[in-house]
């Protein structure tokens, strides 16, 4: 399991450019032609569907249950103590980009199924492991398998928390640009941070013209050539702390043209923005020490770059069967005199996306667009149902620990398919890491993983 495990991992399965035959890039194509070939391998009934995803499958039946799992990955980010491409066992925990989401899944399902196979274990239903290639990116890649494959008559998707997750929120992915006002045109060359929706970004710079206003202010702050005291300065530092900042957490370099200031932040899931520290939020923080200030600046400052920014915009919702709205930023440019900022929202079945969109869009400047580049419905899938009450027995007697239904802000494969959950790989109480540096799972946990799925499989095929 290691071993395949090693392979895969060193695969860079991110997306990228299409090419023929390879709709998200060759990395995640690659990526799907190892899982394959290591399913015809272990030998399994084996099916591609156009590069966007695949399957394998072994046993018996009319029906089919599905386990739903992705060959691809985010970026890896900066600051990985070790090389996020390569498996890498340190203290009895396994380091690398995907061990846990998702394909430390990959492997495990298909070493259960091959388990199942070499015991002989007699099966009422054919199992079939479907694999794509587009999950972090709007899940093209399953959307494209229903349309041309065979639906399981029951799925789990092992790509979030045990015990089992029956109700996952909605997810909107809103892409707003903005007029540039006056302070952005005249300071500002440059601003960037973040290349995905659903991943808080921990990295982000903005580069100011040295002979604009801000640049002569902040020249002039630091004693004429830019340095790192412009960040202790009595103008700037106090703004800094009082928002929880470090000092340490930023940097300032000097061009010809320009002053380029960079904010690092913790990288995470946007599912759980509070667990993550947006470096986005660091930028419109400095920004608002300085004089000259503009309604830009104030707007992200005051609704945006905040924990409480849905309650500020005020769309924030709840409800008992799916929890509360998130918001979070994971990317902002500037390209032909506007700005461009990403959100990140994870829904309560009370809440409207339509109203959503809208009411940001209100408070916003005129001529402010908004463009909906994902929105996925909300999944709930009720306790008493046989594959929830099923699943839910397994958990329980693989571990001993009480089976429950939880509530997740992700959005998994379930949504895309009937009568589907989704069930581990984490275990309750495990950090991991996902869509963070240093993604990491003990191989025990990784183990013992791979064993729940195994009777999984057995008990919806039976």
């Amino acid at each position: 399991m290691l071993k395949d495990l090693a392979e895969i991992i060193s695969i860079k399965s991110v997306l990228s450019e299409a090419k023929e035959g390879a709709p998200f890039g060759e990395g995640c194509r690659e990526a799907l032609d190892w899982f394959l070939a290591k399913a015809e391998e272990y030998g399994f009934r084996t099916g591609s569907y156009d590069g966007y995803c695949g399957y394998a499958e072994y046993g018996e039946g009319k029906e089919c249950i599905g386990a739903l799992c992705h060959l691809d990955v985010v970026p890896a980010g900066e600051g990985w103590s070790t090389d996020p491409f390569t498996l890498v066992i340190k203290d009895d925990t396994l380091f690398g980009r995907g061990v846990v989401d998702d394909k430390g899944s990959v492997v495990m399902c298909l070493h259960a199924l091959k388990e199942i196979k070499e015991s002989a274990i007699k099966l009422n239903k054919r199992i079939r492991i479907i694999a794509g290639c587009n999950e972090e990116h709007g899940s093209a890649c399953i959307k494209h398998y229903v349309n041309h494959g065979e639906i399981p008559s029951m799925s789990f998707v092992p790509d979030s928390d045990f015990p089992l997750i029956n109700s996952e929120k909605g997810i909107l992915h809103l892409m707003y640009s903005v007029p540039l006002d006056d302070f952005f045109a005249k300071n500002v060359a440059f601003i960037s941070g973040g290349e995905s929706y659903n991943v808080v970004p921990d990295h982000a710079k903005i580069s100011i013209f040295r002979d604009s206003e801000l640049g002569k202010q902040i020249l002039d702050i630091c004693g004429g050539e830019a340095c790192d005291k412009l960040f202790t300065s009595t103008q700037v530092v106090g703004g800094i702390l009082a928002a929880g900042y470090r000092i340490e957490d930023y940097s300032i370099t000097a061009e010809d043209e320009v002053i380029t200031i960079e904010a690092k932040g913790v990288a995470g899931h946007a599912m759980a923005p509070t667990k993550a520290d947006n470096a986005i939020w660091k930028l419109f923080r400095l920004l608002a020490c300085f004089t000259e200030k503009s309604d830009l600046v104030n707007f992200f400052n005051e609704k945006i770059c905040l924990s409480t920014g849905a309650e500020a915009l005020g769309i924030y919702k709840s409800d008992e069967v799916s929890g509360e709205l998130t918001m979070s930023m994971g990317i902002i440019k500037v390209d032909d005199d506007k700005l461009y900022f990403s959100l990140d929202m994870r829904l309560p079945v009370c809440a409207s996306h339509e109203e959503i969109k809208k009411q940001i869009l209100n408070q916003l400047p005129g001529r402010s667009k908004v463009e909906e580049k994902k929105y996925a419905p909300n999944l709930y899938i009720k306790k008493d149902s046989p594959l929830v009450q099923t699943l839910l027995s397994v958990y329980e007697k693989c571990t001993g620990k009480e089976g429950k239904c939880l509530i997740c802000g992700g959005g998994t494969y379930a949504r895309e398919l009937p009568n589907t959950v989704a069930f581990g790989p984490t275990f309750e109480g495990t950090e991991t890491n996902i869509h963070n540096i240093d993604e990491h799972v003990s191989i025990e946990e990784f183990y013992k993983a791979a064993e729940i799925y195994k009777h999984a499989m057995i008990e919806l095929a039976k």
